[in-house]
């Protein structure tokens, strides 16, 4: 199974889902929204690249790759937190490294 364009909607919905934080980086409350913003973009990659590029989405139908594109979406909010996590986990580390000298 040829999944290649998986990675892109996921990078796609990564870097809009940052846009998005840097639009409303006044209004912390709106960064609920993101997981589906996110979702949905990738749904609607999805379904341009199986309209326009159907070689790319190895999907037998519009709802198919509406499915893909959605889990997608919501793979870059994973992805996200596991970036977010590992440079936390990081730079605690060097505070308390700091706070025992």
């Amino acid at each position: 199974m040829d999944i290649a364009y998986v990675p892109i909607i996921v990078v796609c919905c990564y870097v809009i889902g940052e846009i998005y934080k840097l639009i409303f980086k006044k209004i912390d409350s709106t960064y609920k929204f993101i997981p589906i913003v996110t979702i949905v973009v990738g749904g609607l990659l999805a379904i341009l690249m199986f309209f326009t590029a159907p070689e790319l989405v190895n999907a037998e139908n519009a709802y198919e790759a509406l499915v893909i594109g959605f889990v997608s979406g919501a793979g870059s909010t994973g992805t996200n937190q596991i970036i977010k996590q590992l440079f936390q986990k990081k730079s605690e580390g060097e505070e308390n490294d700091q706070a025992n000298e």
